[in-house]
């Protein structure tokens, strides 16, 4: 039975207080913040109460009474708590079909980013960094260097052309054919994605991980929810 100002000292934090102040909060499901507004202390004031470092004064203590009195026997005069579990509980339908539509769009929500992290994960996979930037410096300095008309030298000048004969004097050039090529290869660059970081490629695994687990445990979750 619990009596007023009984405030046994607890051997560590961690342990569950037996205060009378701990024993109203634990019946009527109050947080030390709305027990504390209610008796007249700060919250803290409260936790060492109930941690057994300090009393209420007679103020407080009586107002904690208030509450005391309706603990049910032998404690006070107070109903017995009725069984809070999920078993006991009423059923809920309106409730029900909410939680089941909650759970679906997260579940929905999850497998979606899943499948982008995974697309991201595997662009790893796919030319590395340095490649992929020394495409975007090939399309940047091609365009000029394709669409510009090689220089022709002149034979007729003295002692033989002014510019020496270009490198690979085969080559075809085709200015509107190269740089219609160039620009389908800036376009499909722009499409594919920069490959990630090993730190972004590592990053996105850990989060890949983390949707897998929330995905199963939400699966099991819907596949165990009450019709």
């Amino acid at each position: 039975m619990f009596t007023p100002n009984a405030h046994p000292l607890m051997p560590r934090r961690a342990s569950p207080s037996y205060t009378l102040a701990a024993a109203v909060r634990r019946h009527f499901g109050l947080t030390q913040a709305e027990l504390a507004a209610f008796v007249g202390v700060s919250q803290q004031q409260l936790a060492r109460v109930e941690a057994g470092r300090k009393q209420l004064g007679p103020g407080p203590d009586q107002r904690l009474q208030v509450l005391a009195r309706q603990l049910p026997p032998p404690d006070g005069h107070g109903p017995a708590a009725p069984d809070f579990t999920d078993e006991a509980l009423p059923a809920d339908p309106a409730g029900a079909a909410e939680t089941l539509a909650a759970l679906r769009q997260r579940l929905a929500r999850c497998q979606w980013r899943r499948t982008d992290l995974a697309y991201q994960v595997g662009q790893q996979r796919q030319p590395n960094q340095q490649r992929h930037q020394r495409r975007r410096w090939a399309v940047r300095v091609l365009g000029p260097l394709l669409a510009a008309p090689l220089p022709r030298p002149d034979w007729l000048a003295p002692g033989g052309p002014a510019l020496p004969l270009p490198p690979y004097p085969l080559a075809t050039p085709d200015a509107p054919r190269d740089t219609h090529w160039l620009q389908g290869l800036a376009l499909r660059l722009a499409a594919t994605p920069a490959p990630l970081s090993s730190a972004a490629a590592a990053l996105a695994r850990a989060r890949l991980a983390g949707l897998d687990a929330e995905i199963q445990a939400l699966t099991a979750a819907l596949v165990e929810f009450p019709a």
